[in-house]
């Protein structure tokens, strides 16, 4: 569906490392318990419990259990503020919310949508009653707080998307006239990672996108830089849990 899009993964002893998106991700675990690290504070969610994360965040999580399902909604930030009439700095300002009546009722519209005998129209519908439910209880309809991006951190940034061959630490440095150790501890104090593993973030979330497009899964690695296929798998599994080549065939 157009700017929002649904998923359920089993994730039974899988460690997801430090990693942003470009999408809210709102997530309701069916079973198990999770140890979560958001914007560098510890969280815990058990089953039952919703999770809001907001575009950009850096966020962490592990299976305290031995069984982790989860069902998530990936929802692009303009069809939410388009739909609901919002600022586009609307954030989500609860990132676990313990609410009984809207689990369920978000478990329930995930599931509908996930039925291949309903139409696209009955799935949407029912995923915006539970995005309303969602923005009222986590009181999200107030701006949120703008990050101020140094102009020299933002032509670093732009260098690391642009899609050319990767150029070292020091080269990245030189270019912003800091040494390495000042741009690494700059970079990560603005974006929350340090330069490449955001970068790398940046190319998976391209990639994401691109296994839903039905695209060549050695084709987008070479194009986004990665080694191979094999490369573009290893980091795919880790920030999302499953394979590129299970994701493409949702």
């Amino acid at each position: 569906m157009s700017g929002i899009e649904v998923a359920r993964l089993d994730c039974g002893g899988h460690h997801f490392a430090p990693h942003f998106h470009d999408e809210f991700v709102l997530g309701v675990n069916l079973r198990g318990h999770e140890r979560i690290r958001l914007d560098r504070k510890a969280l815990e969610a058990g089953e039952g419990e919703i999770t809001l994360y907001n575009p950009g965040q850096v966020q962490s999580s592990q299976p305290v259990s031995s069984e982790w399902q989860f069902l998530s909604l990936y929802v692009d930030p303009a069809f939410l503020s388009d739909a609901f009439d919002l600022s586009p700095e609307t954030v989500f300002d609860r990132p676990i919310l313990k609410h009984n009546d809207a689990a369920f009722r978000m478990k329930s519209a995930i599931a509908h949508a996930l039925d291949t005998d309903i139409t696209e129209t009955e799935a949407l519908e029912r995923l915006m009653q539970t995005l309303d439910d969602l923005l009222v209880l986590a009181g999200s309809r107030r701006p949120g707080v703008s990050r101020h991006v140094p102009p020299a951190l933002q032509r670093v940034a732009d260098r690391l998307t642009s899609l050319t061959p990767m150029p070292t630490l020091a080269e990245l440095a030189a270019e912003v006239d800091l040494t390495p150790v000042q741009l690494v501890r700059a970079f990560t104090r603005t974006y929350g990672l340090p330069p490449f593993a955001w970068a790398s973030n940046c190319r998976l979330n391209v990639a994401r996108v691109r296994m839903e497009r039905g695209e060549n899964i050695a084709y987008a690695a070479a194009d986004l830089g990665f080694a191979d296929q094999a490369h573009l798998t290893r980091r795919f599994r880790a920030q999302y849990g499953v394979p590129p080549g299970r994701w493409r065939k949702g």
